[in-house]
């Protein structure tokens, strides 16, 4: 925000619990590192699968990102049934 938008360090950290609830803040927290595992797991799943092509490591690199939004909109629905 100091770089980009020119704004304090003190305006920004005094304006930001009224932007951004407690609770939004340590949802944000849960999730973060939860979709991380997410990406990481498919990413080495589907690396594990590539063979000695680059045609195959195309493919297999493809899968797994379309498998890891797919899991990351799953992963979120689940947030928002249980969180809500």
């Amino acid at each position: 925000s100091k770089i980009g938008l020119d704004i304090s360090y003190y305006d920004f950290l005094s304006r930001f619990p009224s932007a951004v609830s407690l609770t939004t803040f340590l949802i944000g927290m849960i999730k973060a590192p939860v979709f991380a595992m997410i990406i990481a797991s498919v990413g080495c799943f589907h690396g594990f699968r590539v063979s000695g092509s680059s045609e195959s490591i195309g493919s297999q690199t493809t899968r797994s990102v379309v498998m890891s939004i797919f899991m990351l909109i799953i992963a979120d629905a689940a947030f928002s049934v249980l969180l809500s």
